[in-house]
């Protein structure tokens, strides 16, 4: 692949050339890796899609598409109804 410049500030540039020396790379090749690292709209919509087969298809979550779009913390509420499950089964409840 052919090389090409890209403009950037001369902060960035700097910041660049200091994050590549500590990792023993060239700026091109840090460069390279914040690129890979950061995923397009079309990788994070699959990823989105296949966390939700994931759940549907693992955990029977009945939940739509709808629904999941609307739940702004849904995630951290699953997270939380799963910790609660696992501690319901380390320390079962005791009868009052």
């Amino acid at each position: 692949m052919a090389d090409t410049t890209i403009k950037v500030s001369a902060e960035t540039r700097d910041r660049l050339a200091a994050l590549a020396a500590a990792r023993g790379t060239t700026i091109g090749a840090q460069v390279a890796l914040l690129v890979e690292q950061q995923p397009t709209p079309e990788q994070i919509a699959e990823r989105v899609a296949q966390g939700r087969r994931l759940l549907r298809e693992q955990f029977g979550m009945t939940l739509t598409d709808d629904a999941l779009d609307q739940g702004p913390d849904l995630l951290q509420r699953v997270y939380g109804i799963a910790a609660e499950d696992a501690r319901a089964k380390v320390a079962p409840r005791r009868s009052a």
